[in-house]
């Protein structure tokens, strides 16, 4: 196996044989495994630490230079690094989310998110929107034992009845963003119901 690590500032690659067993009763052969490293990568744990680290305060790109390393390297430490980190997040201490949809494209449809407002956590993503993306999440919810208290959404009655149905006895919470929004347009519209009065009564256009 090739490994790269990191000597002092300089990256160094080095080629280690690794040595493979067999089972004297079935006869399988593995590889042994080395403390040091993830089998079927390119790095150690230290070097993908050392990645991590630099990406707290520099680009990819400025980390692949500085290390003397491809870009997509350091997106493969950062994407293995959260797919561990994030792919089984815990709800059982979750107590408020928010759920909300994104769309990205023609081809790709929409996406429903689910983030945890405490930690600011993505905790879901179904494929498509409405009460039926959701359907997987509310089964995790109740083999964790949650007790969510409050869920914010927009004003859809897909989530409103999804979250109703789920979780009867969470408090409703309309987001700041949606309830502005449809204050702005019941406002535009009075102004135009007023102007159009103002105008047929003086039979002339006013402000």
């Amino acid at each position: 196996m090739s490994e790269i690590i990191c000597i002092g500032r300089k990256t160094v690659y080095i080629d280690l044989p690794v040595q493979r067993v067999e089972c004297s009763k079935c006869q399988v052969v593995r590889q042994v495994k080395v403390r040091f490293a993830d089998e079927n990568k390119r790095y150690t744990h230290t070097f993908a630490r050392l990645v991590l680290d630099l990406s707290r305060h520099m680009t990819i790109q400025a980390v692949a230079r500085h290390l003397g390393v491809s870009w997509d390297l350091v997106k493969e430490i950062q994407k293995d690094h959260l797919y561990k980190r994030y792919r089984s997040p815990k709800l059982s201490k979750v107590k408020r989310i928010a759920i909300d949809e994104i769309y990205q494209g023609k081809r790709l449809g929409y996406l429903t998110i689910v983030m945890d407002l405490q930690s600011g956590a993505v905790i879901f993503v179904g494929n498509g929107k409405g009460g039926e993306a959701l359907a997987p999440f509310w089964k995790r919810v109740k083999r964790s034992g949650a007790r969510i208290e409050a869920v914010a959404t927009d004003m859809g009655p897909a989530y409103i009845s999804a979250v109703r149905s789920n979780l009867p006895d969470a408090t409703l919470v309309f987001d700041h963003f949606h309830v502005i929004k449809l204050f702005n347009e019941k406002l535009t519209k009075l102004r135009r119901d007023l102007q159009r009065e103002a105008e047929a009564g003086l039979g002339k256009p006013v402000l």
